[in-house]
């Protein structure tokens, strides 16, 4: 499932090429890369470390958003209209279009989970590894994945995408003024990370539906739709994939399958079959 490199030189350019990047190495020194990487789901995972080096995006690289978690050393990030400076156990999002220029000027390790949808519509820092439980179980989810070498069927790695999406809006919920709903505000994407953990909490409840999920936001149905729209689904389809991960989880202990259905928030043994084979068909 992964995919290990160690490279040197011109190799790391050409890696580095390939995402729609432009490194530049220092006058001196060995130029190193050693990174794994994986697609799980609709998501890029990677775990890289490398010597020094300038990195710059080739324009146009696209719409979607990378969220950095810093393992070790630093780098320099500018941005559209800002720029941050990331340690050991920082976080950040930002859109890839926001992105003019990385420096890093010592060898550095970083986690990168790339998504083609947007998580946020404006760069920003989230809560590090001292501040939240969601920086360490993202980062322990990652390597877990990245360490092993499985080949997982399509339910049990749509399971680990919808997780690693989950522990992202997690961890993006909690940056700063992220809470300002409570004074009547909720952006789309509070919106977005506050659904996504209703949906993981309650979807083993049967009498959960897309209204009860839109009345326990305070929100509308129609807004709903466009705030899952914005990530390129649809409410019905994120509480039917979270059952039928639940339901694949089930399905390994024996259990009958009636009970299985009860279980993970589907009204029959026959609901379950129809979504699993809408599923397969999907795929």
């Amino acid at each position: 499932m992964a995919r290990s490199l160690r490279a040197e030189g011109s190799a790391v350019a050409e890696w580095f090429a390939q995402r729609s990047l432009v490194v530049t190495p220092p006058a001196q020194g060995p130029t190193i890369l050693i990174v794994d990487e994986a697609e799980v789901a609709a998501l890029t995972i990677r775990r890289l470390w490398h010597t020094a080096l300038t990195i710059e995006p080739i324009p146009g690289r696209g719409d979607g958003s990378t969220l950095v978690l810093q393992a070790e050393g630093s780098a320099a990030l500018r941005l559209t209209d800002t720029g941050v400076d990331l340690d050991a156990g920082d976080a950040f999002v930002y859109p890839e279009a926001t992105l003019s220029r990385a420096d890093t000027s010592h060898p550095t390790a970083r986690i990168e989970i790339v998504s083609a949808h947007r998580l946020l519509d404006e760069p920003a820092s989230l809560p590090g590894a001292d501040d939240s439980p969601a920086w360490r179980a993202l980062a322990s989810t990652v390597n877990s994945i990245l360490n092993g070498d499985h080949r997982l069927s399509v339910a049990a790695e749509s399971a680990l995408g919808h997780a690693i999406e989950s522990l992202c809006a997690a961890l993006i919920a909690g940056r700063a003024g992220a809470d300002a709903d409570a004074a009547g505000f909720r952006s789309a994407q509070a919106t977005f990370a506050a659904a996504t953990r209703l949906l993981t909490e309650r979807a083993d409840d049967p009498d959960f539906t897309v209204e009860e999920l839109a009345r326990a936001l305070d929100v509308s149905r129609q807004y709903l739709a466009r705030v899952f729209a914005r990530q390129g689904r649809t409410p019905s389809s994120a509480l039917r994939a979270r059952r039928l991960e639940l339901a694949d989880a089930l399905g390994a202990t024996g259990l009958p399958v009636a009970e299985i259905a009860q279980r993970s928030g589907f009204p029959s043994a026959r609901a379950l079959a129809r979504a699993r084979r809408d599923r397969d068909t999907r795929e």
